[in-house]
C-alpha cells in the first residue's frame, strides 16, 4: 500500500464531499474499495479525471481570489456551483418556460388575474340579479295568501335568474 487506506466516510470529510457521493462513485465503479476502504491517492485522481476543465483552471489559480468550484457536490451545495449543474439549471428554466409559454398558446393556461377578475365579474352579476328579487317580487307576493303559490313564484323568479346567466 502506498498510503493509509481510508472509509469512505472518512475520505469524504477530508476532501469536503458528502459521503453519498464518494458512495455513488464507488457504485459506479468510478473508485475502487478494498475491504471496505479506499486508496485516497487513487480515489482523488480518478475524481479528477471527472471534473470538467473549466473547472480545473479555476483551481489552478486560487491566489487571484477566485471561487474555487468543483464538479464534486460539495457538502454545503449552496457555496458554490459548477457550470456543468449551472448549464443544467439554466437549460432546465429554459425547458419550463417554453412548456408554460406552449401550454398557455394551447389554451392549457389562464392568466391567474383574468381568470380572477371573470370571476369577480360573474359574482357581481349573480349578486345583483339576486338582490334584484325583492324589487321585483315584493309586491306580487304581499298580495299573495297561498304559501305554495309564494314558494312557486319565488322558485320560477330563481329558475329565471339561472336560466339568464346561464345564457351570458
Amino acid at each position: 500500500m502506498a498510503g493509509e487506506w481510508l472509509t469512505q466516510a472518512e475520505f469524504a470529510r477530508q476532501n469536503g464531499w458528502s459521503r453519498q457521493y464518494v458512495n455513488k462513485l464507488v457504485k459506479q465503479g468510478r473508485i475502487e474499495v478494498k475491504g471496505g476502504r479506499i486508496d485516497p491517492v487513487a480515489a482523488k485522481k480518478a475524481i479528477e479525471e471527472l471534473a470538467e476543465p473549466s473547472t480545473v483552471l479555476r483551481q489552478s489559480n486560487p491566489s487571484r481570489g477566485e471561487v474555487i468550484a468543483s464538479t464534486s457536490y460539495p457538502v454545503d451545495n449552496r457555496k458554490a456551483v459548477d457550470f456543468a449543474s449551472a448549464r443544467t439549471m439554466r437549460e432546465a428554466f429554459r425547458a419550463k418556460m417554453a412548456k408554460m409559454e406552449y401550454e398557455e398558446k394551447a389554451g392549457k393556461l389562464t392568466d391567474a388575474s383574468k381568470v380572477r377578475e371573470d370571476a369577480f365579474r360573474a359574482g357581481r352579476i349573480i349578486r345583483d340579479a339576486l338582490l334584484g328579487i325583492p324589487d321585483r317580487l315584493a309586491d306580487i307576493l304581499a298580495a299573495e295568501q297561498d304559501p305554495r303559490q309564494v314558494r312557486q313564484l319565488l322558485e320560477e323568479e330563481l329558475e329565471n335568474i339561472l336560466r339568464e346567466l346561464s345564457r351570458q
